[in-house]
């Protein structure tokens, strides 16, 4: 799935939502969780868009969509359970008309040293805008009544995955939490799907690590620079961090690149941790979405 693939960073940074807010700047808040399980780890963010042409700035916009982080953890040993969510999307109201959302979820189950399975569920919208008068043309005529989306579900387990991608069309006024267009993707995989394996001789004992999971484990490390491995979509990625000294905010600036070993093409991303706290669940998040867009996504008060 060609629109997917070359996305797929931007889709993982835009995933689940709980209606949860959460303080900038302070470690994320524990729920109440019953006896066996940890606390979810969550932040709730605000989404500012800077629009750039030449490389320099020529649109500021604060509030233009939001998103959410959350991690929780269940179980003990082989019953034990990770769930990464991401979440995010533009609010129409706020972005003359134009509606970019996305929504992801990764459940890895098993010791987390040596997980046994891991399961991934995404929704994106199709976006075409490819330069900076493609984005201008969206803006000024946007498209009524149906959006193009694009789903993806996928299990990796010991040395093998297995992926399906398909294509739908929902109401084009669909915001980012409305749960029914994640239930309307869902269903579409129930039928038939051209469902593709991929055999990963290099991972023979246990599941090709996911996104966020590859992520989370080379953020706890908070080394200075880290390196790993990913398989999304039956493609397999690199993924590198470089980890800065601590800012005057008292925030862990991080830089990140993921590299499709396939195409090539490279993604570059930041994101600041709370120094103060271990959570992986940044307190911001900056992402060149294009070469005329750049998102970030920064953490709200309570």
């Amino acid at each position: 799935m060609r629109n997917y693939s070359r996305r797929g960073f931007a889709a993982y940074l835009l995933a689940l939502l709980h209606p949860r807010v959460r303080a900038q700047g302070t470690p994320p808040q524990a729920s109440q969780a019953p006896s066996g399980t940890t606390p979810v780890a969550c932040r709730t963010y605000r989404c500012d868009a800077v629009v750039l042409f030449l490389g320099m700035t020529v649109f500021r916009r604060a509030g233009v969509g939001g998103g959410e982080a959350s991690l929780e953890e269940t179980g003990d040993g082989e019953t034990r359970r990770h769930t990464y969510f991401f979440a995010g999307g533009s609010d129409p109201k706020r972005a003359h008309g134009l509606n970019r959302l996305g929504w992801i979820r990764e459940t890895v189950v098993g010791n987390g040293a040596a997980p046994s399975a891991a399961d991934y569920f995404g929704v994106m919208t199709s976006s075409p805008e490819e330069s900076f008068e493609h984005a201008r043309k969206a803006m000024d005529d946007p498209v009524p009544g149906r959006c193009a989306f694009s789903a993806v579900s996928g299990r990796n387990v010991a040395g093998r995955s297995r992926s399906a991608v398909t294509h739908f069309e929902y109401g084009s006024t669909t915001m980012w939490s409305d749960r029914a267009l994640i239930d309307h993707a869902q269903a579409i995989f129930r039928g038939p799907v051209d469902w593709r394996e991929t055999a990963w001789p290099n991972s023979p004992n246990q599941p090709p690590p996911t996104f966020l999971l590859a992520l989370a484990t080379s953020l706890k490390q908070r080394a200075k620079r880290a390196a790993g491995r990913y398989v999304y979509n039956e493609q397999e990625y690199t993924l590198e961090l470089d980890t800065l000294p601590v800012g005057k905010d008292r925030l862990v600036p991080v830089h990140g690149k993921i590299r499709n070993l396939h195409t090539g093409k490279e993604s570059l991303f930041r994101l600041w941790l709370d120094a103060g706290s271990p959570s992986v669940v940044p307190v911001r998040i900056e992402y060149q979405a294009r070469s005329f867009l750049r998102l970030t996504f920064e953490a709200v008060p309570v």
